[in-house]
This record gives structure tokens, C-alpha cells and sequence, in this order.
């Protein structure tokens, strides 16, 4: 229905191109920001609707500013996501027209999602093979953020982790990578567990889930 802002074009809306998020991971935490300035009675809505096929879409969804983008959470597998952001502005008047900046910041760091299906806390082992020099760690952010940390590794050294048996050993000649680890071993409880992983390694876990009899 038009109404007197749509005649006097005080209403409008953009809509952006469709994106596609270039990631394939199991889930990822997001954001989106945007600077906007607006006068006393103006409004500017900025919303998204995501495809996980390329052919069905949820319905627009209102984000914000410096939120995560709705309907993307940390488990939330993605590969070949298809985003589409709109912006509606509400203004009361010509003379000082809301604005936004040309610029709308979308955000995402991939994360790992580790299922325990089992009754008990997990201790999985864990193989790390390092890419460049320097620090690894897994941050669990469904546990407080507990933190699993190695320092000074070698490039394409490959540590091996037995959690269970607080175990470590590396390829690395003569080395003793104890005093290089924070002693907060992997200890998963049940239910899905997020984590981000900071420092480039390839990583592979082997692990079975315990049931209580």
C-alpha cells in the first residue's frame, strides 16, 4: 500500500547482490557492523536472508549492528552459503536524510564442531602437524573458553596427544614439547562442543564415546 512517505520518497530500500561466503567448514562465528547516522525520528533497518542450496531461502531477518548474522550460528554447517543483505531507511524529512556508510562489514571465523554422542567426557587423541613456526591452540568457547595451547612449534612438526594418558610426543629430534604446553589437556563433555582453533595446523582427532552401562 503506498503510503505518504513512499509519495514523497521519504521511504526506500536497497537490496545487495547475492554473495556467496566462501568457506566450507562446520560452522562459523559471524558478525556484521555498519556505521549509520541518523536524525531525531529517521530508522534504518539492515536485514539478511541465507541460502544453503543456492534455491531455498529463509525469510528476511532483521540483524544487529554488531551482532551475529541470523540464521548462521556455530554449528551451522557451510559450504557455499548464499547471503543477501537489504537496508530499508525511514526518514522524517530531505533536509538530513539518515545515512550509512557505503561499507557493511560481514564477518566469519570458521570453527570445529566436536559431537560427544556419549554419556561421559571425551579425551580423544589427537595428531597436530604445524603450519609455519609458532603457536596452536583450540579454544573450547562451549566450555568457558578452555583453552588447549602449544608454543614454539616447528614448521610441519607433528605433535601427537593422547589426553587420556596426559601423553605427547613429537617429530621433532630430541625434543620435549611438556614445557611447550599449557597442561590443560582435551576434555570434551558431552553434547556439541565449539572450537576455534588460532595458529595454522592440520589436525586429526581419534576418539570413541563412552556410554554409561
Amino acid at each position: 500500500m503506498t503510503n505518504w512517505k513512499n509519495i514523497c520518497n521519504l521511504t526506500g530500500y536497497y537490496t545487495s547482490p547475492t554473495l556467496t561466503l566462501p568457506l566450507i567448514c562446520d560452522g562459523a562465528l559471524s558478525s556484521i557492523t555498519w556505521s549509520q547516522t541518523l536524525g531525531q525520528g529517521d530508522k534504518v533497518v539492515v536485514q539478511s536472508k541465507v541460502s544453503f542450496d543456492g534455491y531455498n531461502w529463509t525469510e528476511w531477518r532483521e540483524c544487529v549492528n554488531g551482532g551475529s548474522i541470523p540464521d548462521i550460528s556455530e554449528d551451522t554447517y557451510i559450504a557455499n552459503t548464499k547471503i543477501v543483505i537489504r537496508i530499508i531507511i525511514d526518514a522524517t524529512d530531505h533536509v538530513s536524510p539518515p545515512l550509512i556508510s557505503n561499507d557493511i562489514t560481514l564477518y566469519f571465523e570458521p570453527v570445529i564442531v566436536f559431537n560427544n554422542k556419549g554419556d561421559v567426557k571425551c579425551k580423544p587423541e589427537i595428531w597436530i602437524t604445524k603450519i609455519d613456526s609458532g603457536d596452536f591452540s583450540l579454544i573450547n568457547t562451549s566450555r568457558i573458553n578452555d583453552e588447549f595451547k602449544f608454543v614454539n612449534l616447528v614448521d610441519q612438526e607433528v605433535i601427537y596427544v593422547n589426553n587420556e594418558r596426559e601423553d605427547i610426543q613429537t617429530s621433532h629430534a630430541v625434543t620435549y614439547r611438556y614445557k611447550d604446553f599449557n597442561d590443560n589437556y582435551l576434555n570434551f563433555p558431552p553434547g556439541k562442543n565449539i572450537l576455534r582453533a588460532t595458529g595454522k595446523a592440520k589436525i586429526k582427532f581419534r576418539y570413541q564415546f563412552g556410554l554409561l552401562q
